[in-house]
């Protein structure tokens, strides 16, 4: 393919169409009908002034439009040589920023503005289209329904899905449970690491944290002393497991469950002892005592598709707190809580 592309830069650039379409076969027989071998030969016939219709009527057919406008897209992005390395097929083997295609944005803006020639209304849309004009096209051409359905579908393609995300949360948790619960409703946060959507099974890796808004106090045994606690907040880290239910590429529904360390902060810590570092200073080595136990969710998900790889989404749930596995935590506290979260994917 590179030695094909170094054949079509300056053929291009001269205006050398006698060799082009052997080259063109060239590549249509490895890598079979691709948008790149229709653009030229579009650019070809217009420059030559030849009948473009049934070349073009065949472009929009085959839906390269998009194909089109998502390569303009990422060409434009900072991490576009990556992009082209994980998706050498969905971008016809054509490097993003290629010279080539420089240089048909060229000469299709050129066409654009010649005096010399007579473009009808479809040619004048592809051109823009060519030359990267986006939102010029876009005001001009109106794609079949069956086009416009296809843009719908490729907003959720495997190109956007095939992509590793991030997930910020915001919520509330409550109690289920208890007639005076020690924590009472309160805010809570979140970030995940999130697995491709591309998978029917799904994970997140992540910290939470829940402010204890409102909290009573409880009692900690700290050695011999037993210590009245109000505590500010309490951390989580680890992940959830789901499985995709419903795929429509609008809305994605998945059942989840979860484990998480958590941690409930006591404001208690002590120096347990000193070492030395490489310079001989002694550096305290300080112990928080604080709640810990395992938090064991059950949680269905619904995200909604907004553009590439960004979702919206709410968070149901179900979780399941032992704080009195702490074995120095004196006071019960209600193990079982619910929450509800918004989520943005990106």
């Amino acid at each position: 393919m590179r030695i094909a592309l170094d054949k079509i830069t300056p053929l291009i650039d001269k205006n050398d169409f006698n060799d082009l379409e052997s080259v063109l076969m060239t590549i249509q027989s490895t890598c079979g009908d691709t948008e790149f071998t229709q653009r030229l030969r579009i650019l070809r016939a217009l420059i030559e002034k030849k009948t473009t219709g049934d070349l073009i009527a065949d472009y929009f057919s085959k839906k390269y439009v998009e194909v089109l406008i998502m390569r303009w897209d990422y060409s434009i992005e900072e991490e576009y040589k990556s992009i082209y390395q994980d998706n050498k097929s969905y971008f016809n083997y054509v490097p993003l920023r290629h010279p080539v295609d420089s240089l048909i944005k060229l000469k299709a803006n050129a066409l654009l503005y010649s005096t010399s020639y007579n473009l009808t209304e479809q040619e004048q849309e592809i051109i823009l289209l060519f030359s990267d004009q986006i939102e010029e096209f876009q005001q001009t051409y109106t794609p079949s329904q069956e086009n416009s359905q296809s843009q719908n579908n490729e907003k959720n393609n495997q190109f956007y899905k095939d992509k590793y995300g991030l997930q910020i949360y915001a919520g509330v948790e409550y109690p289920l449970t208890g007639t005076n619960p020690v924590f009472k409703t309160s805010p809570t946060f979140g970030v995940t690491f999130a697995s491709k959507l591309s998978s029917d099974l799904l994970y997140e890796i992540g910290a939470k944290v829940r402010i204890n808004n409102n909290a009573k106090t409880f009692d900690y045994q700290l050695y011999d002393d037993i210590e009245t606690i109000n505590s500010s907040a309490s951390y989580s880290f680890g992940g959830n497991i789901g499985y995709k239910l419903l795929d429509n590429d609008t809305f994605i529904l998945s059942p989840k469950i979860g484990l998480y360390w958590e941690s409930t902060s006591t404001g208690l810590s002590e120096i347990i002892e000193d070492y030395y570092d490489d310079y001989g200073n002694s550096v305290p080595n300080i112990r928080f005592n604080n709640v810990n136990t395992m938090r064991t969710s059950i949680a269905l998900s619904l995200m909604r598709y907004l553009m590439k790889k960004q979702y919206i989404g709410i968070e149901l749930a179900y979780h399941f707190v032992p704080y009195n596995w702490e074995k120095n935590l004196i006071t019960s506290i209600q193990p079982h809580y619910s929450s509800a979260q918004l989520f943005y994917r990106f």
